[in-house]
């Protein structure tokens, strides 16, 4: 039987050369453990060894000092690391010699000299300051003193300027901790005027600007476009400004991980509040310049006036169309006004002329009158024609006659002349209604036999030729449906072909001839074989009068939908018809019919169907 087996600390008190014991069929065998990692050793060995210490004196605890130094390597690698790590992200640290010197001053150049020129000064002052470039007398008076040199600190100082400016990091970090000022004008100097208020200010702060070359602000004679592009830059502007020397933490001092990280959260929330001060320093002096530069307030100002200027033309177009208008209205109003009073004055006119020419007609019916009286001897009728032909004849055939008859003596000369011309009168009078009768006798044959012609034109008219059927096919297949003007075509086709057929004879002989199959082959069976047998005028004569009533209604109680197919869904339920045979289920074939025709139902296709089977049925029978 096969012991597992139990690892275990050792046991208090036991030694290495003890026999294991066994319990419960564990084998518990001591074994030897070496201590692993930091948690190990100081939940372990750490009380062990201060016991120790305590009692062995501070000899023991010097050598026990020694071990826990030679028992803690791993930490002191990682805190190794964790200070290398804390180097590039944390602020810039200076030597205590460095603390309060100018590294530019150091170095002996500009705070805007180049890497090249650090390099050529640092290589230059190096050769000056190097120890063993210095006299022998010199180091042996200082050889006595205690610590560094000073020709040491200088060399020492140079060195480490130079490791700081030679690096484009450090040195940003450098120069922003150099002091700066941060003050930005809020008004125009009148003594300086606009451009020299702000340009220095600018100018000071394009030394952040991680974009180059940093636009100047120009003058009164620059470009507005420049002076936008100007404006644009700063308003967008990109600062390499660190803030690091604000940092509340060391990172250096972090025991642990998790402590490093925390101190990195502090103190970028620090410098994301100094970066946000410093964006809006920037916008500050932005806003502030845009807001007084007499460019941008002259384009205002000028772009104002446009408006204004439009604003106004607008509203002077606007009030003179309204001016226009009104005085349109005006004229109209006053013309329609003109007009009115003068068809009121024409007619008054006309009334008063019309009365004057009934007065003198009057008086003229008169004279004349008592001339006859006077000169004539009538009868009692004639008399009486006498008044009705004075009624009838105007002022100037009155005043005519008055001078005529007046002209004449009395006596038969006198009665002759009246009597002619009553007579003249009475011929005139009969020619006039003969000629009127006329007319509407020949208006009354004109709508008798437009009524002849609509009556026929209503009529299915003659029976259809062989030759007018072929003629027919092949209009209906040269003009496929859906085609404006469809049937007006065909009607014309006939007409020219010699068959004059009206649309309607033609539309109801195409549903008489609708079989089932489309009439474009129709068309092509009737044109090839020409073997269309219609109806002859005997068989027509022969058919019972009975029949046509019941052609009629069964026309009449076709579907209106059955009318309605384009050439294009009639070949569609053809094609589906061959595609899909009676012996399939007979709602699923129907169901793929319909799917077959396009903007049709299955309900549609059924009736389709139906009505074509008994227009079949009806031309075999």
């Amino acid at each position: 039987q096969v012991l597992a087996e139990m690892l275990a600390l050792p046991a208090p008190g036991c030694d290495d050369d003890k026999v294991a014991l066994v319990a419960c069929k564990l084998c518990l065998r001591t074994r030897r453990v070496e201590p692993a990692g930091h948690a190990f050793h100081w939940a372990h060995e750490r009380p062990k060894l201060q016991a120790r210490r305590r009692d062995k004196g501070d000899g023991a605890s010097k050598a026990q000092e020694a071990s826990d130094d030679e028992a803690q390597p791993a930490a002191d690698s990682w805190r190794k690391k964790k200070k290398q790590g804390g180097e590039k992200r944390g602020a810039l640290k200076l030597s205590p010699l460095m603390v309060g010197e100018d590294l530019y001053k150091l170095l002996e150049v500009s705070e805007t000299a180049s890497q090249e020129q650090i390099k050529k000064q640092y290589r230059k002052l190096a050769l000056q300051h190097h120890p063993d470039k210095q006299g022998k007398a010199e180091e042996e008076d200082k050889a006595a003193s205690a610590g560094l040199k000073e020709q040491d600190k200088i060399f020492i100082k140079i060195q480490e300027a130079y490791e700081i400016l030679a690096d484009e990091k450090t040195r940003r970090q450098y120069d922003s901790t150099l002091e700066f000022d941060e003050s930005l004008p809020e008004e125009v100097d009148e003594k300086l005027g606009f451009y020299d208020t702000f340009g220095p200010a600018f100018r000071r702060n394009a030394r952040w600007s991680t974009r180059f070359p940093v636009p100047e602000i120009g003058n009164a004679e620059t470009d507005i476009s420049k002076v936008h592009k100007f404006y644009d830059f700063w308003f967008n502007f990109e600062t390499w400004r660190d803030f690091s020397m604000h940092d509340e933490y060391n990172l250096d001092d972090a025991e642990f991980r998790e402590e490093r990280r925390w101190m990195e959260r502090q103190n970028q929330k620090l410098r994301k509040e100094h970066e946000v001060a410093e964006r809006r320093r920037i916008m500050r002096l932005a806003e502030t310049a845009e807001r007084l530069d007499p460019r941008i307030r002259a384009e205002r100002e000028e772009r104002e006036n446009k408006k204004r200027e439009e604003k106004e033309r607008r509203a002077r177009l606007k009030q003179e169309e309204l001016e226009a208008k009104q005085r349109e209205e005006e004229e109209k109003i006053k013309k329609e006004e003109q007009e009115k009073a003068e068809q009121a004055e024409k007619e008054r006119l006309e009334r008063e002329q019309k009365k004057q020419d009934k007065q003198v007609a009057k008086t003229l019916r008169q004279r004349f009158k008592k001339s006859v009286q006077e000169k004539c001897k009538l009868s009692s009728v004639e008399l009486t024609e006498l008044q009705d032909f004075c009624l009838a004849l105007e002022a100037e055939q009155l005043q005519q006659l008055c001078e005529v008859l007046e002209g004449l003596d009395r006596g038969a000369k006198s009665e002759e002349m009246v009597r002619q011309e009553m007579s003249k009168a009475k011929l005139r009078s009969a020619e006039e209604q003969e000629a009127q009768a006329r007319q509407r006798e020949e208006v009354r044959k004109r709508e008798e036999k437009k009524a002849a012609e609509a009556k026929e034109a209503s009529s299915c008219g003659g029976p259809w030729s062989t030759e007018e059927l072929g003629v027919l096919a092949k209009g209906l297949q040269k003009f496929p449906g859906g085609m404006g003007g469809r049937w007006g075509l065909i009607t014309k086709l006939l007409a020219d072909s010699g068959y004059p057929r009206t649309e309607k004879q033609v539309l109801e002989k195409t549903k008489e001839l609708s079989e089932g199959q489309s009439l474009r082959s129709m068309g092509q069976k009737i044109s090839q074989e020409n073997t269309f047998q219609a109806p002859s005028n005997a068989a027509a004569a022969k058919a019972k009068p009975a029949e046509e009533p019941k052609a009629k209604e069964a026309s009449s109680s076709s579907p209106t939908s059955a009318t309605e197919w384009t050439g294009e869904q009639q070949q569609a339920l053809e094609k589906a018809l061959q595609r899909y045979p009676a012996s399939l289920d007979k709602n699923e074939r129907w169901k793929l019919i319909a799917e077959e025709v396009p903007g049709k139902t299955k309900g549609q296709c059924v009736e389709r169907f139906k009505y074509l089977r008994e227009q079949v049925a009806k031309a075999k029978s």
